[in-house]
Protein backbone atom coordinates (compact mmCIF):
# COMPACT_ATOMS: atom_id res chain seq x y z
CA UNK A 1 0.00 0.00 0.00
CA UNK A 2 2.96 2.33 0.79
CA UNK A 3 4.41 1.74 -2.25
CA UNK A 4 1.09 2.20 -4.28
CA UNK A 5 0.90 5.29 -2.47
CA UNK A 6 4.68 6.77 -3.04
CA UNK A 7 4.05 5.90 -6.85
CA UNK A 8 1.35 8.69 -7.30
CA UNK A 9 3.46 11.30 -6.13
CA UNK A 10 5.14 13.43 -8.50
CA UNK A 11 8.87 13.13 -8.82
CA UNK A 12 10.52 15.49 -6.61
CA UNK A 13 13.64 16.81 -8.55
CA UNK A 14 11.71 17.27 -11.57
CA UNK A 15 8.35 18.73 -10.30
CA UNK A 16 10.06 21.69 -7.92
CA UNK A 17 13.25 22.21 -10.53
CA UNK A 18 13.74 26.08 -10.94
CA UNK A 19 16.16 27.03 -13.80
CA UNK A 20 18.32 29.72 -13.99
CA UNK A 21 20.17 29.17 -17.32
CA UNK A 22 19.09 27.39 -20.33
CA UNK A 23 22.30 25.46 -21.46
CA UNK A 24 21.20 23.84 -24.40
CA UNK A 25 20.64 27.88 -25.95
CA UNK A 26 24.01 29.21 -23.95
CA UNK A 27 26.94 29.30 -26.26
CA UNK A 28 29.24 29.69 -23.31
CA UNK A 29 27.94 26.03 -22.02
CA UNK A 30 29.56 22.62 -22.77
CA UNK A 31 26.84 20.27 -23.31
CA UNK A 32 27.88 16.92 -22.28
CA UNK A 33 28.64 13.35 -23.52
CA UNK A 34 28.71 11.68 -20.22
CA UNK A 35 26.64 10.41 -17.53
CA UNK A 36 25.84 13.35 -14.74
CA UNK A 37 28.19 12.68 -11.55
CA UNK A 38 26.49 12.80 -8.12
CA UNK A 39 28.32 14.54 -5.30
CA UNK A 40 27.27 14.89 -1.46
CA UNK A 41 27.68 18.86 -0.52
CA UNK A 42 29.12 19.90 2.78
CA UNK A 43 28.80 23.69 2.68
CA UNK A 44 26.70 25.14 0.15
CA UNK A 45 28.40 28.73 -0.46
CA UNK A 46 31.81 27.23 0.10
CA UNK A 47 31.07 24.35 -2.27
CA UNK A 48 29.36 27.11 -5.20
CA UNK A 49 32.38 29.05 -4.89
CA UNK A 50 34.96 26.03 -5.61
CA UNK A 51 32.41 25.27 -8.81
CA UNK A 52 32.39 28.86 -9.78
CA UNK A 53 36.83 28.44 -9.91
CA UNK A 54 36.48 25.19 -11.84
CA UNK A 55 35.04 26.57 -14.66
CA UNK A 56 30.97 25.78 -13.39
CA UNK A 57 27.53 27.58 -13.76
CA UNK A 58 24.69 26.85 -11.72
CA UNK A 59 22.07 26.08 -14.76
CA UNK A 60 19.16 25.67 -12.25
CA UNK A 61 18.56 23.91 -8.52
CA UNK A 62 15.35 21.55 -6.97
CA UNK A 63 13.93 22.80 -3.25
CA UNK A 64 11.90 20.24 -0.94
CA UNK A 65 10.66 18.41 1.83
CA UNK A 66 10.22 15.17 1.87
CA UNK A 67 11.00 11.51 3.20
CA UNK A 68 13.55 9.50 2.27
CA UNK A 69 14.21 10.48 -1.77
CA UNK A 70 15.85 8.07 -4.23
CA UNK A 71 18.52 10.24 -5.96
CA UNK A 72 17.87 8.42 -9.31
CA UNK A 73 15.53 11.52 -9.87
CA UNK A 74 18.61 13.89 -9.46
CA UNK A 75 20.60 12.21 -12.30
CA UNK A 76 17.86 12.19 -14.46
CA UNK A 77 16.89 15.88 -14.14
CA UNK A 78 20.72 16.99 -14.76
CA UNK A 79 19.95 14.92 -18.07
CA UNK A 80 17.33 16.93 -18.59
CA UNK A 81 19.59 19.88 -18.34
CA UNK A 82 22.36 19.13 -19.46
CA UNK A 83 24.47 19.10 -16.33
CA UNK A 84 27.48 17.18 -15.69
CA UNK A 85 27.67 17.81 -11.95
CA UNK A 86 25.06 17.21 -9.26
CA UNK A 87 25.47 18.52 -5.87
CA UNK A 88 23.12 16.94 -3.13
CA UNK A 89 22.50 18.19 0.35
CA UNK A 90 20.10 17.15 2.77
CA UNK A 91 18.93 18.23 6.55
CA UNK A 92 16.98 16.40 9.12
CA UNK A 93 14.22 18.43 10.00
CA UNK A 94 11.90 16.14 12.10
CA UNK A 95 9.74 12.81 12.83
CA UNK A 96 6.00 12.22 10.91
CA UNK A 97 3.92 10.36 13.21
CA UNK A 98 0.40 8.59 13.14
CA UNK A 99 -1.52 6.14 12.20
CA UNK A 100 -3.09 5.00 8.34
CA UNK A 101 -6.87 3.47 7.96
CA UNK A 102 -6.78 0.49 5.93
CA UNK A 103 -10.17 -0.96 5.09
CA UNK A 104 -10.70 -4.56 3.47
CA UNK A 105 -13.87 -6.12 2.04
CA UNK A 106 -15.11 -8.60 5.18
CA UNK A 107 -17.50 -11.23 3.83
CA UNK A 108 -19.06 -13.65 6.35
CA UNK A 109 -20.61 -16.70 5.68
CA UNK A 110 -22.86 -18.76 8.47
CA UNK A 111 -24.59 -22.52 7.91
CA UNK A 112 -27.54 -23.25 10.12
CA UNK A 113 -29.34 -27.06 10.40
CA UNK A 114 -33.29 -26.97 10.21
CA UNK A 115 -35.18 -29.79 10.73
CA UNK A 116 -38.73 -30.74 11.91
CA UNK A 117 -42.06 -32.28 10.85
CA UNK A 118 -45.13 -31.55 9.16
CA UNK A 119 -48.13 -32.70 9.86
CA UNK A 120 -51.05 -32.87 7.00
CA UNK A 121 -55.00 -32.25 7.09
CA UNK A 122 -55.16 -35.98 7.75
CA UNK A 123 -52.80 -36.41 10.36
CA UNK A 124 -50.14 -37.86 8.56
CA UNK A 125 -46.73 -36.36 9.63
CA UNK A 126 -43.32 -35.81 7.30
CA UNK A 127 -39.78 -35.00 8.60
CA UNK A 128 -37.24 -32.52 6.94
CA UNK A 129 -34.07 -32.23 7.77
CA UNK A 130 -31.27 -29.93 5.66
CA UNK A 131 -29.14 -26.72 5.87
CA UNK A 132 -29.05 -23.30 5.12
CA UNK A 133 -26.64 -20.54 4.45
CA UNK A 134 -26.91 -17.01 4.75
CA UNK A 135 -23.60 -14.78 3.64
CA UNK A 136 -23.37 -11.04 4.91
CA UNK A 137 -21.20 -8.47 2.97
CA UNK A 138 -19.08 -5.63 4.90
CA UNK A 139 -15.68 -4.33 5.65
CA UNK A 140 -13.11 -4.18 7.79
CA UNK A 141 -10.87 -0.96 8.83
CA UNK A 142 -7.04 -2.08 10.42
CA UNK A 143 -5.13 0.95 11.44
CA UNK A 144 -1.37 0.41 10.85
CA UNK A 145 0.79 3.16 12.56
CA UNK A 146 3.69 4.82 10.71
CA UNK A 147 6.91 7.04 11.69
CA UNK A 148 8.51 8.83 8.79
CA UNK A 149 11.71 10.90 8.91
CA UNK A 150 11.53 14.37 7.05
CA UNK A 151 14.15 16.71 5.73
CA UNK A 152 14.79 19.51 3.40
CA UNK A 153 16.68 18.84 0.17
CA UNK A 154 18.85 20.51 -1.96
CA UNK A 155 19.89 19.91 -5.17
CA UNK A 156 22.32 22.45 -7.06
CA UNK A 157 22.52 21.25 -11.00
CA UNK A 158 26.28 22.50 -12.86
CA UNK A 159 27.57 22.83 -16.56
CA UNK A 160 31.11 23.33 -17.37
CA UNK A 161 31.72 26.79 -19.21
CA UNK A 162 33.88 26.81 -22.47
CA UNK A 163 36.93 28.70 -21.55
CA UNK A 164 36.05 32.04 -20.56
CA UNK A 165 37.88 35.31 -22.76
CA UNK A 166 39.42 36.92 -18.98
CA UNK A 167 38.05 34.47 -16.35
CA UNK A 168 36.97 36.67 -14.36
CA UNK A 169 33.19 37.24 -12.31
CA UNK A 170 33.33 40.85 -11.77
CA UNK A 171 30.80 42.93 -9.40
CA UNK A 172 30.03 46.56 -9.01
CA UNK A 173 31.84 48.90 -6.90
CA UNK A 174 30.16 49.34 -3.36
CA UNK A 175 30.06 52.82 -1.92
CA UNK A 176 32.99 51.85 0.87
CA UNK A 177 35.02 50.85 -2.16
CA UNK A 178 34.91 54.55 -4.22
CA UNK A 179 35.84 55.69 -0.63
CA UNK A 180 38.45 53.28 -0.40
CA UNK A 181 40.04 53.77 -3.75
CA UNK A 182 38.89 57.04 -4.39
CA UNK A 183 37.25 57.29 -7.43
CA UNK A 184 33.95 55.59 -9.31
CA UNK A 185 35.80 53.63 -11.60
CA UNK A 186 36.47 50.20 -11.65
CA UNK A 187 34.64 46.77 -10.75
CA UNK A 188 35.74 44.11 -7.79
CA UNK A 189 37.13 40.56 -8.62
CA UNK A 190 34.59 38.34 -7.13
CA UNK A 191 35.61 34.81 -8.59
CA UNK A 192 39.06 33.87 -10.61
CA UNK A 193 38.66 31.18 -12.73
CA UNK A 194 41.71 28.50 -12.27
CA UNK A 195 44.23 28.27 -15.35
CA UNK A 196 42.74 31.22 -16.83
CA UNK A 197 44.07 34.05 -18.41
CA UNK A 198 43.25 35.98 -15.29
CA UNK A 199 44.72 33.00 -13.03
CA UNK A 200 47.98 32.58 -14.88
CA UNK A 201 48.49 36.51 -14.87
CA UNK A 202 47.90 36.39 -10.97
CA UNK A 203 45.20 38.37 -11.10
CA UNK A 204 43.29 37.87 -7.52
CA UNK A 205 40.49 37.75 -5.74
CA UNK A 206 39.26 41.40 -4.38
CA UNK A 207 41.29 42.96 -7.07
CA UNK A 208 39.72 46.39 -8.43
CA UNK A 209 39.86 46.51 -12.18
CA UNK A 210 40.46 49.73 -13.24
CA UNK A 211 41.41 50.03 -16.62
CA UNK A 212 42.13 47.25 -19.95
CA UNK A 213 44.71 48.35 -22.25
CA UNK A 214 43.91 52.35 -22.55
CA UNK A 215 40.00 51.55 -22.02
CA UNK A 216 38.66 52.64 -18.67
CA UNK A 217 36.32 49.80 -16.78
CA UNK A 218 33.39 51.84 -15.16
CA UNK A 219 31.14 49.50 -13.97
CA UNK A 220 30.57 45.56 -14.85
CA UNK A 221 28.59 46.07 -17.80
CA UNK A 222 31.60 48.32 -19.54
CA UNK A 223 33.58 45.39 -18.21
CA UNK A 224 32.40 42.89 -19.88
CA UNK A 225 32.28 44.66 -23.46
CA UNK A 226 35.80 46.55 -23.04
CA UNK A 227 36.99 42.47 -22.95
CA UNK A 228 34.92 41.32 -25.35
CA UNK A 229 37.17 44.77 -27.60
CA UNK A 230 40.67 42.84 -26.25
CA UNK A 231 39.53 39.60 -27.67
CA UNK A 232 42.57 37.58 -28.52
CA UNK A 233 44.95 40.45 -27.54
CA UNK A 234 48.13 40.77 -25.25
CA UNK A 235 47.22 43.56 -23.03
CA UNK A 236 48.31 45.12 -20.04
CA UNK A 237 45.23 45.06 -17.27
CA UNK A 238 45.82 48.16 -14.47
CA UNK A 239 44.39 46.62 -11.00
CA UNK A 240 44.17 48.09 -7.24
CA UNK A 241 45.69 45.85 -4.44
CA UNK A 242 46.52 47.23 -1.20
CA UNK A 243 46.36 50.71 -1.28
CA UNK A 244 48.70 50.35 -4.92
CA UNK A 245 48.13 50.48 -8.79
CA UNK A 246 49.66 47.60 -10.72
CA UNK A 247 49.88 46.35 -14.06
CA UNK A 248 49.19 42.80 -14.88
CA UNK A 249 50.31 41.42 -18.66
CA UNK A 250 47.37 39.69 -19.98
CA UNK A 251 47.04 37.18 -22.87
CA UNK A 252 43.11 37.68 -23.63
CA UNK A 253 41.42 34.27 -24.70
CA UNK A 254 40.03 34.17 -28.33
CA UNK A 255 36.59 33.60 -27.93
CA UNK A 256 35.09 30.62 -30.38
Amino acid sequence: MVTSLSGCAPEPYSHFYSGRVDAAKDPKVIIPNEEPKLFRGSDKEKDALAMAENGYVMVGYSAFNAGNVDNKGAIAQAKKVHASIILIYSEYVNTVSGVMPFTQPDTRTSTSSLSGNVYGPRGDMATYSGTATTTTYGSKTTYIPFSVNRYDYLATYWAKLKPLLLGVRVRDLTPETRNEIQSNKGVRVAIVVKDSPAFRSDILKGDVLRRIGETEIYDAKSFGNTVQKYEGQNVFITIYRNGKLLKKQVQINKGS
